[in-house]
């Protein structure tokens, strides 16, 4: 599967998106390790304000061989083939989540732009900050050890690094 994104501008006609831009940017940061319903609410509250959100949920490029891993003697075609069912059956998931979530910030007048992607956390995030300049980023972080990201670094620290606005961690 190729990494990339989907996004999907939603809201209301031209003059009301017009509208909606003058006022702040949200962005929620989720990930197939990353959620939370009080994530979701925080994130849809801070943008009340600005009448603006952008939801971004990023399905784990490693997420297959966690589950899959290298050792049970698949065939490479066939681990392959495993690997990539595997990341669209939770991209189509992450689409749910993030439909489901536009369809509670809508009703509140909030314009919502949507990006659902395959890739790694943090270098996704930054990719879309980078492009969306949020005002404010809300993101939960994953139930890991914390032993593992000292070890092997965290993308939410990764993400409050690069991200050039302040992120609220629920």
């Amino acid at each position: 599967m190729e990494e990339g994104f989907v996004s999907q501008d939603q809201g209301g006609d031209e003059q009301g998106v017009g509208e909606a831009a003058t006022g702040a940017l949200v962005m929620l940061a989720l990930s197939t390790f990353r959620y939370s319903d009080r994530a979701v609410e925080l994130a849809i509250e801070k943008a009340r304000e600005g009448k603006r959100l952008v939801v971004v949920h990023i399905v784990d490029v490693n997420l297959a061989r966690y589950l899959i891993g290298t050792s049970i003697g698949l065939y490479p075609e066939l681990q392959t083939r495993c690997e990539q069912e595997l990341l669209q059956e939770y991209e189509q998931e992450g689409r749910q989540k993030v439909d489901a979530i536009a369809q509670k910030a809508e009703p509140e007048g909030i314009s919502v732009k949507k990006y659902v992607a395959v890739g790694r956390f943090g270098p996704k995030c930054v990719e879309i900050v980078e492009k969306e300049r949020p005002e404010l980023i809300v993101t939960t972080r994953s139930k890991r050890p914390q032993w593992v990201r000292r070890f092997f670094g965290s993308p939410v620290d990764y993400l409050i690094a690069n991200a050039g606005c302040p992120v609220i961690e629920t």
